[in-house]
């Protein structure tokens, strides 16, 4: 039953099926190409200079895990402000250079987390309130913000709401008489929470709150809001803040609580792009609704949502390259008891490492697709749906990727010198910051259900060996899979016997992200499939087929019980797995080395040498 092997398949092919030609032998890797198709050719010069500056800086020490949570908090404020005064990444790049913002994150990511919060509190969360929400009259908080003189903060999340923005609690009251806004929390659950640099740093905040004019709510607005004193850094009158606390991971960041009692702000401080209040208390909006303002002024955000998958890009790589190095040196068992060879001989460990080093590499060329998305004159309204799905796999991905390389590298993963348990506590947040990873599947499911159903896809069934190596076969049976479960989805809402929308959709949130994720791969094999076609570079075929094969694996019930798949070609994967891992073997370390991971990022190679 089990003889469907690639050799075997490669013997039985037509002309028109050599798909599998791709994939038989690797003769050699070119570590130049492959770097380059990796970094982009957009971004590679941007990252690299972020290794050079990464590599020779002083304050980016090897020996911070054991620093107490203040000096840990007052290291990372020493890093970003070297990053911020040698111009590596500017205030503006939210809006004007996504590469260079992006490509930041990826790197310094690599080394250690907590860096690339703090600079996506201050460059893209605060940042992208000034650029993008902003107007003129805000553009004098550009220049001291980009060399760190003024440090910001993002206060958006409640203790009583985080996804849940519009039901936040924080109130602007507008005063007429003195042409101000008062900022209040009016209960407990409306102290903001969770704000990265609010707890010791920043001198301002963007404040997420409800405009009220004569006792009219406007809906939610941001507001730029003074907290400390630029010169003193002293909390400013009618504000409380404190420290969230010890917290799973990022230590070196510092959450902070913020409670407002009756703050004063000048009416333009309101960030106006898209309303605005006059001085006489006239509201104006751009839109004809508070929701679709609302709307509108969350829509920038979603470059964030980029950033975090870049940032789980860069964790990743990370500990795959120290579970791989690690897997060449240490040796344990053998064919005799004399002859211990290196564990990545062993067909687990090869299989286990492999599959989330592939699906590493795959998102990150849709994560290039984005990028360049969001360069274009006209940006695609893919977008949001797109960033949203990204993002939560990627760290979905990351978070599985950092727990099987800890556990690949035995005791000596565990250890806070090896660095993979800082990466496995640092990134975790990532599934719940910016848009819990759940909800943001149902944005892309809700997107979904807003398409034209299209009626004309191919039925597409895999019955014979080759087809598993067909990817423009694979491609139009993911197209069918996402599009059967859309208009399932689409069946049983019009079915629900409830007469409220929320209420009906809230019974279907797994079928909701059972089609945003069926969506989601078959974007992702479409996007690799250009790549391959644009230039060849192995082991990119590789890849592809590694992470579309074991997708197909994880659901392999779907297809199986809707017959899109035959048991036996089905029970044939896991071989054509095996296989394609043996061939990509030999050629890892060169892989990893196309990584170019600053020396600083990495550990010993042994993990214990540093022991003795």
């Amino acid at each position: 039953m089990y003889h469907l092997r690639i050799e075997n398949i490669k013997n039985h092919l037509t002309a028109n099926e050599n798909e599998v030609s791709k994939v038989i032998g690797i003769d050699k890797i070119n570590i130049k190409d492959l770097k380059e198709l990796i970094d982009s050719p957009e971004a590679q010069v941007y990252k690299d200079e972020c290794r050079k500056f990464l590599q020779k800086e002083p304050s980016f020490t090897t020996n911070f895990y054991n620093l107490d949570p203040i000096n840990y908090k007052e290291l990372v404020l020493k890093q970003i402000s070297s990053i911020a005064k040698n111009g590596i990444v500017r205030f503006t790049d939210v809006r004007d250079n996504v590469y260079r913002l992006t490509s930041a994150f990826e790197i310094f990511s690599m080394y250690n987390n907590n860096i690339t919060t703090k600079m996506g509190v201050q460059y893209t969360l605060f940042g992208g309130t000034i650029t993008l929400l902003g107007t003129q009259r805000h553009e004098k908080y550009i220049a001291p913000a980009d060399v760190l003189q003024i440090a910001g903060c993002f206060a958006m999340t409640e203790i009583g709401h985080g996804s849940n923005v519009r039901g936040i609690e924080t109130t602007a009251t507008y005063k007429k008489s003195t042409q101000e806004f008062i900022i209040n929390s009016p209960t407990p659950t409306s102290q903001k929470f969770w704000i990265g640099g609010a707890g010791l740093h920043a001198h301002y905040a963007t404040v997420f709150a409800k405009l009220i004019i004569d006792s009219k709510d406007y809906g939610v607005h941001a507001f730029v809001v003074p907290i400390r004193d630029t010169n003193s850094n002293q909390i400013l009158p009618g504000i409380t803040i404190k420290d969230c606390g010890q917290k799973l991971g990022l230590n070196g960041i510092d959450n902070g609580q913020i409670k407002f009692d009756q703050v004063h702000i000048p009416r333009e401080n309101l960030l106006n792009k898209f309303s605005d209040v006059a001085a006489d208390g006239t509201y104006k909006s751009a839109f004809t609704s508070p929701i679709k303002n609302f709307a509108a002024t969350m829509a920038p955000f979603v470059v964030g949502r980029l950033g975090i998958s870049k940032v789980n890009s860069g964790a990743s790589k990370s500990a795959l390259a120290i579970a791989i190095r690690f897997s060449h040196v240490r040796k344990q068992f053998g064919p005799t008891e004399n002859n211990e060879l290196p564990i990545i001989t062993l067909s687990s460990q090869r299989q286990r490492l492999i599959v989330p080093l592939s699906k590493t590499i795959v998102l990150d060329l849709f994560q290039q697709k984005l990028a360049k998305d969001f360069t274009l004159e006209k940006v695609p309204s893919t977008i949001h749906a797109q960033c949203s799905g990204v993002k939560a796999l990627y760290s979905w991905e990351c978070i599985k990727t950092l727990q099987v390389c800890r556990e690949a590298c035995g005791g000596q993963g565990y250890r806070a010198s090896n660095r993979i348990s800082e990466f496995k506590s640092d990134v975790d947040i990532t599934a719940t910051y910016e848009g819990d990873n759940t909800v943001l599947m149902q944005q892309v499911a809700k997107f979904l259900l807003a398409q034209k159903p299209q009626t004309n896809l191919p039925l597409v069934r895999l019955v014979k060996p080759a087809d598993l190596f067909n990817l423009p076969k694979i491609l139009d049976l993911f197209r069918y899979r996402t599009e059967l479960k859309v208009d399932q989805l689409r069946g049983l809402l019009k079915s629900s016997s409830e007469k409220n929308a929320y209420l009906a959709y809230n019974q279907l949130i797994p079928w909701g992200q059972s089609a945003a994720n069926a969506y989601m791969e078959t974007i992702i094999l479409e996007n690799t499939m250009q790549f391959i076609k644009k230039k060849l570079v192995q082991p990119l075929p590789h890849f592809c087929y590694i992470d579309t094969l074991s997708k197909i694996q994880d659901d392999l019930a779907w297809f199986i019980s809707n017959q899109f798949i035959s048991v036996e070609l089905a029970n044939s994967i896991p071989f054509i797995l095996m296989d394609l891992c043996n061939q990509l073997t030999p050629h890892l370390l060169d892989i990893v080395e196309a990584f170019d991971i600053p020396k600083k990022a990495l550990p010993v190679e042994d993990l214990i040498s540093d022991l003795f």
